[in-house]
């Protein structure tokens, strides 16, 4: 649960050491609980990464662990993403679309794979890596899960697509932190504060540059009346 919720932060990194936390754990104390992330989610997070390839990918589905459901949906885009990288784009998009097919039941992991998988298909020429991203960037709006949304739209912009306006995304805005002029991207900078990030950390996070968070910040402090990054801690725990 964590590591899925690392990758809803736009923490990659995280949801690596959780998932290695994972395996680690199941290595001491085998279980018959095979949804944990080796089986699907690790692996293509991984082959994303360029950190695993065809070898991991067949330890993966020599085990029945592979093929259940929701696991079947991660290792079919790393299917796809694999054979992206070998120049086969007839086989990258026939399992890219059996992985959207099993997908079905599970919008979230769709989303998520979604956004994961993007970017290796528009450098590999394969899919429709601006299609699914616009559909991962509707659905994590729609729920108000900021990060990934965000690098939705980022990632839009890299390969060239047009990136849909979220002004609207000001009802997420406490009406108090409203009506001081707090904007939707400033409020999603208030909310990455909770964690005491560094401006860096933030702006890895929302697909923008540390300058942009430095002056988000400074209009923070000018709007709220607070006295420092410290006290805009305080107001965002105020807030969560």
């Amino acid at each position: 649960a964590r590591a899925v919720c690392a990758l809803l932060e736009e923490d990659h990194a995280a949801a690596g050491a959780e998932f290695a936390a994972v395996l680690a754990a199941q290595a001491e104390n085998p279980t018959t609980f095979f949804l944990a992330g080796r089986h699907g989610l690790h692996l293509l997070l991984r082959v994303v990464a360029g950190d695993a390839g065809w070898a991991e990918h067949a330890e993966v589905t020599a085990a029945p662990a592979g093929g259940m459901r929701w696991n079947r949906q991660f290792v079919l885009l790393a299917t796809a993403v694999l054979h992206g990288r070998d120049g086969d784009a007839g086989r990258a998009e026939d399992a890219a679309r059996r992985a959207l097919d099993a997908a079905e039941p599970y919008p979230l992991g769709r989303a998520l794979g979604l956004r994961l998988v993007a970017e290796a298909a528009h450098g590999g020429g394969w899919g429709e890596p601006a299609g699914w991203l616009r559909q991962a960037e509707e659905y994590f709006h729609q729920r108000g899960v900021a990060a990934p949304a965000s690098a939705c739209r980022a990632l839009l912009r890299q390969v060239g697509a047009p990136v849909r306006q979220r002004r609207a995304g000001t009802d997420r805005v406490p009406v108090g932190l409203r009506e001081l002029g707090v904007t939707s991207r400033e409020f999603e900078v208030l909310e990455l504060l909770v964690h005491r990030l560094g401006n860096k950390a933030i702006a890895t996070r929302l697909h923008i540059s540390p300058r942009t968070v430095e002056k988000h910040v400074a209009s923070l402090i000018t709007k709220t009346g607070r006295a420092d990054r410290a006290g805009l801690v305080e107001l965002a725990v105020e807030h969560r």
